[in-house]
């Protein structure tokens, strides 16, 4: 028998989790869901016999037969009307086959009814369908609500109240408030279970906190409870999704020793991650010993060896899967197909790609939005915008709308072939769309227009982007800064440089470079030099690009001593001269033969 809960340690575990504790608080209203008498309801009045209506309906919810949501409410209407009611046991029955069929607020609603209007009094099981119920829709404020009104009316909760609580907050991600709840039940007097257990480690999985998991693993271990394969293969592709395969597959082979079996689900996420590092030797041994235990391979587990060897290149091997996949009954899916033609794209293969996608869609497999933006990037990047604009009106025409990644894979296009004008209309009317630039394109249009030597233009845009809610990075500050100094517009760019900290922004070395590299090739040496000062005064430590961009300005007017002192400068800091400075240098030994300065540098005696 659990212990009763003390008034002082209901009030600190409802004060700590802040809520409150009325069932009128829940944010749903009281409604009856009875229906009209249907022929099930006249049949139960003709006969009265209500113990065997009872016991039909007991034997529905055994053996699971109950799946249709307005067959339950005629079953709850009918329970509703007699008299006796039926016990508190069967309407939670009920209850709970409406949970099932993930109706949450259908069942809130009923319990309130049941309360409210049929004056039955919920119990633990009753109320837990309640917490259950709020927490699946993300309300797990108000389940701590109703966890008040058990204490309230003296109801003792169990620890499905609290593991039920605990999964509410870990799905949310408050996973360190979930352990918080752990403590305290621990300290009222309720032995966590393996469930409980179970939901930790879930939650601390989904938010990369894998060590701990381990840790929480090795409690169940000490207190001699068995963890199921669901709780290793959780942890296990975490580790995989950290990076730890091998500690992974030593989990797995501890698993085995213990006697469980991995199933799918572990093997799926072992291939996953042996792949995604390239392990494909290991990757097919854990494929064949999966097969060999009886655990054949889904679409799933075969489309991320397809997705992997694509990535890398090995599209004859990821050919091949996809041949398995067949002979195995599975037809290849939207993925299956957008993994051979995002490679095909990368590779610069479009006619494979297209052929692949033709393939996709005789084959009565619907392309995605996915499948048409990597044929545009592909056709992007082959210069072909006409094929890539003949896409974009083919998806409208069948009903896809073109995203964020689509717009901004063909204004890059446009503004790789030299048509900035063009790539701007798109970029102003991606919101008719219903889409909205991210930094991303914002920055390619501005990258595009500048480079295009259309300044007035990007300008113009800036503005308004810096009116809009978007908030500009240093990434776009950096892209105008370099478009001013490349128009020779120094002031204008010294003054916008010299707004950035007060906007909120951190320089960073890319973007003092820019400016660097703008004095220096206006031969404003000593602006640049004292900026290279600066910036490493505050924190910021030039790379080769910025000592490169200012030895060639030093170079470019005569400066040699000074040239020499900060190429000295590089070397000792381990920096190596790029191919423009060797050439400027080489350029200006070629024109000056006497001078001997560079010669000393360069070849010491």
């Amino acid at each position: 028998m659990l212990p009763r809960i003390s008034p002082l340690s209901r009030f600190r575990v409802l004060h700590h989790m802040g809520t409150a504790t009325s069932l009128s608080s829940l944010p749903f209203p009281l409604h009856c869901h009875c229906t009209k008498a249907t022929n099930f309801d006249h049949e139960f009045e003709s006969h009265s016999n209500r113990t065997h209506f009872l016991n039909s309906l007991r034997n529905q919810f055994k053996s699971g037969k109950l799946n249709n949501i307005h067959q339950a409410l005629n079953f709850f209407h009918i329970m509703s009307r007699m008299n006796p009611l039926p016990s508190v046991l069967d309407f939670t029955l009920l209850l709970g086959f409406i949970v099932r069929m993930k109706h949450y607020t259908t069942a809130i609603s009923l319990v309130k009814q049941m309360y409210c209007s049929l004056g039955i009094k919920p119990d633990t099981f009753t109320l837990n369908v309640v917490i259950n119920s709020l927490c699946h829709l993300k309300f797990v404020a108000f389940g701590f609500s109703v966890l008040g009104t058990m204490f309230k009316l003296g109801i003792e909760p169990s620890v499905v109240t609290f593991t039920t609580l605990v999964n509410g907050l870990c799905v949310r991600g408050d996973v360190g408030r979930a352990l918080q709840l752990v403590e305290h039940m621990e300290k009222m007097g309720y032995r966590s279970d393996v469930k409980t257990y179970g939901v930790l480690i879930n939650g601390l999985c989904k938010m990369g906190e894998t060590s701990e998991a381990v840790g929480w693993l090795r409690k169940m271990e000490e207190r001699k409870w068995n963890a199921n394969v669901v709780v290793y293969s959780t942890i296990m592709d975490g580790l995989c999704k950290d990076g730890l395969v091998s500690e992974a597959l030593n989990l797995c082979l501890e698993m085995s020793r213990k006697g469980i079996r991995a199933n799918l689900v572990t093997y799926t996420c072992l291939i996953q991650g042996l792949c995604n590092f390239g392990r494909w030797k290991e990757a097919g041994s854990l494929l064949e010993e999966m097969m060999r235990t009886g655990t054949m391979p889904d679409l799933q587990t075969l489309n991320i060896l397809v997705d992997a060897l694509c990535k890398e290149g090995k599209v004859m091997q990821a050919k091949s899967v996809i041949g398995f996949m067949i002979m195995l009954g599975e037809a290849p899916d939207v993925f299956t197909y957008n993994s051979l033609i995002d490679r095909y794209c990368l590779q610069n293969q479009m006619n494979k790609a297209t052929r692949v996608f033709e393939l996709m869609v005789s084959r009565g497999c619907l392309p995605d939005i996915v499948a048409y933006t990597s044929l545009i990037h592909g056709w992007c990047k082959s210069k072909n915008i006409n094929k890539a604009m003949h896409l974009l009106d083919e998806m409208v025409k069948v009903g896809l709308i073109p995203d964020v990644v689509t717009w901004t894979t063909l204004i890059g296009g446009f503004c790789q072939v030299g048509r900035p004008l063009a790539a701007k209309e798109l970029f102003l009317n991606m919101h008719k769309y219903g889409q909205v630039p991210n930094l991303q394109t914002c920055a390619i249009i501005l990258d595009g227009l500048c480079k295009g030597q259309l300044l007035s233009e990007a300008l113009l845009l800036f503005r308004a982007l810096e009116k809009s809610n978007l908030d500009l990075n240093i990434v776009i500050y950096s892209i105008i800064l370099d478009g001013m100094c490349g128009a020779g517009k120094l002031n204008d760019a010294w003054e916008l440089f010299s707004c950035l900290p007060a906007k909120g922004l951190q320089i960073n070395v890319y973007t003092y470079t820019i400016m660097i590299n703008g004095f220096s090739k206006q031969g404003m040496l000593d602006k640049a030099e004292d900026l290279l000062v600066n910036m490493e005064e505050n924190g910021c430590m030039p790379n080769s690009c910025t000592y490169n961009v200012f030895v060639q300005g030093l170079v470019a007017k005569r400066e040699i001593v000074k040239s020499i002192k900060y190429l000295t400068v590089m070397r000792d800091k381990g920096f190596s001269v790029d191919a423009a400075t060797t050439e400027m240098i080489i350029n200006y030994l070629s024109a000056n033969e006497g001078d001997n300065g560079f010669r000393e540098f360069l070849f010491p005696k």
